[in-house]
């Protein structure tokens, strides 16, 4: 039950950026030094079609917010939260029809005292990574085992042998390395990426939804409050993407290496500066996730030609016509998966969009919309506010040659 839909979209302003190389070899900086934080992005700029999925809303299935989404044989696995904690793990068809959740809360033998994220393995094991241990189960949610863990892990990324790589979000006491990586059965392998005291703060407390992507076949990781992408082996990170923010850089000149979060959250927080909240890679296409002054943007940058456009809300020039999404933290596009970005909206926004457009369009335009979008149609005339999100399925368009 999908239908082409489009959402309400964003932007925006396109800025033209020339690609420049660091001054450390191997390192490509990516000037975004003109973004633009009052601009908008047309749906179209990105899009080529959209698909709109309902996701069943029962007891078990409710939804704050989508922090993390696979897809394998027909299933999305949904990583769901409320706000960045009472994390789940939901499992839905391709149609939106919720299987089922887990959420094994206890302290017995395949059970959690906490999720901080989950992976999907290899062979679609489910791998939830807890507070002092990890459990394993299969794709149906079955227990297979578990194992201590040391570290609490905010998020995680699987390499292609079932080995995976973990970013702790309690650092203080251990060594100041980011990243801490396993074999698929939980035997460590490694921790690597030294960290300043300063970067281990903000590795601690400042969170955003998702450090890790792929770009071109190799795992990479970021954080927030960053300014560098990192590839990926298992026992090293190698630099090979700085963000030149200009005038919007983070100023940490006054941060001293003893500060804790609320010292450096003071001395930066009346400056005007960019941090990034997500970041993902389709093709050669960087889609990055920002926050400005309370403001939320999406940011599409080319690899091939540097130039980028982004915006803090997204206009639908192609579905809804004259209709906008305002950009938050809780609502901002940060999941790519094989060249489609996954947005979900609220009921609400959609309603709303539904209502505007079915009231300023003409009676040819109405008809025309009814005939070529009937499920859209259908879905906005039965959906309630208090329904789960929908997610939309964003087929993104290629980089120019």
């Amino acid at each position: 039950m999908k239908a082409l839909f489009g959402a309400f979209v964003v932007m925006l302003f396109f800025a033209c950026s020339n690609e420049k190389k660091d001054r450390v070899a191997g390192v490509r900086t990516i000037d975004l030094s003109g973004l633009s934080f009052n601009s908008s992005l047309k749906l179209s700029s990105f899009a080529e079609s959209v698909e709109i999925i309902p996701l069943e809303t029962t007891s078990q299935s409710l939804i704050g917010e989508i922090r993390k989404i696979y897809y394998r044989n027909g299933r999305y696995y949904m990583l769901v939260t409320n706000g960045l904690a009472n994390a789940r793990a939901l499992v839905f068809t391709e149609q939106g029809k919720f299987l089922y959740e887990l959420n094994r809360l206890g302290q017995g033998k395949g059970e959690y005292i906490e999720m901080g994220t989950f992976v999907l393995m290899p062979n679609a094991d489910i791998k939830v990574l807890g507070w002092n241990k990890t459990v394993t189960y299969d794709s149906v949610g079955n227990y297979l085992y578990e194992s201590p863990m040391p570290y609490y892990a905010h998020d995680a990324m699987v390499f292609p042998d079932g080995s995976y790589v973990l970013r702790h979000t309690n650092l203080m006491g251990l060594p100041n390395k980011a990243l801490y990586a396993f074999t698929e059965k939980d035997e460590e392998l490694s921790s690597f990426l030294d960290i300043s005291p300063v970067e281990k703060t903000k590795l601690n407390y400042f969170l955003n939804w998702n450090t890790f992507s792929t770009y071109a076949g190799k795992p990479c990781f970021t954080y927030s409050h960053a300014d560098t992408i990192y590839s990926l082996d298992a026992d090293k990170a190698t630099p090979v993407f700085c963000f030149d923010f200009g005038k919007y850089k983070v100023d940490y000149r006054e941060v001293e290496p003893t500060d804790d979060m609320i010292a450096i959250d003071k001395k930066i927080r009346n400056k005007e500066y960019v941090t990034l909240w997500s970041f993902q890679f389709y093709s050669d296409l960087l889609i990055l996730g920002l926050g400005f002054d309370e403001k939320a943007s999406l940011c599409f940058y080319s690899l091939k030609t540097g130039q980028f456009m982004n915006g803090i809300r997204i206009m639908d020039d192609m579905y809804l016509k004259n209709n906008s999404l305002k950009l938050r933290y809780t609502n901002l596009p940060h999941i790519v998966i094989d060249g489609y970005l996954y947005a979900p909206i609220s009921p609400t926004t959609l309603i709303n969009g539904y209502t505007n457009y079915k009231q300023s369009a003409s009676s040819q335009e109405w008809n025309t919309f009814k005939q070529e979008h009937a499920f859209l149609v259908d879905l906005c005339e039965s959906i309630s506010e208090e329904d789960n999100p929908v997610l939309l399925r964003i087929k993104l368009k290629k980089v120019a040659q």
